[in-house]
């Protein structure tokens, strides 16, 4: 099962919505799976996603996007446990 399929059984994920920025940035996460950092991503209203890239060539930045946080360290802290999954 690749990494993409995991992370989709577990949170609806897509590209970080045009104009929103990170705001938190979370320590590096590695496993098995790759390595991972868990970011903050808040959009232009004003609400937050759980944000991930993954470390290499070629990859980019995906959010949690089935879920909007009002609070931007509630975002990371789901970025992190998505992180860790998906190091597994």
């Amino acid at each position: 099962m690749s990494i993409t399929n995991f992370l989709t059984k577990s949170a609806t994920l897509s590209s970080p919505p045009p104009g929103s920025i990170n705001v938190l940035v979370g320590e590096k996460i590695e496993g098995p799976g790759g390595r991972w950092i868990p970011c903050a991503t808040r959009t232009a209203d004003g609400s937050y996603y759980s944000g991930l890239f993954q470390v290499g060539p070629g990859q980019r930045q995906v959010c949690a996007s089935s879920i909007t946080l009002d609070c931007p360290k509630e975002a990371l802290s789901r970025a992190i446990a998505l992180a860790s999954s998906a190091a597994a």
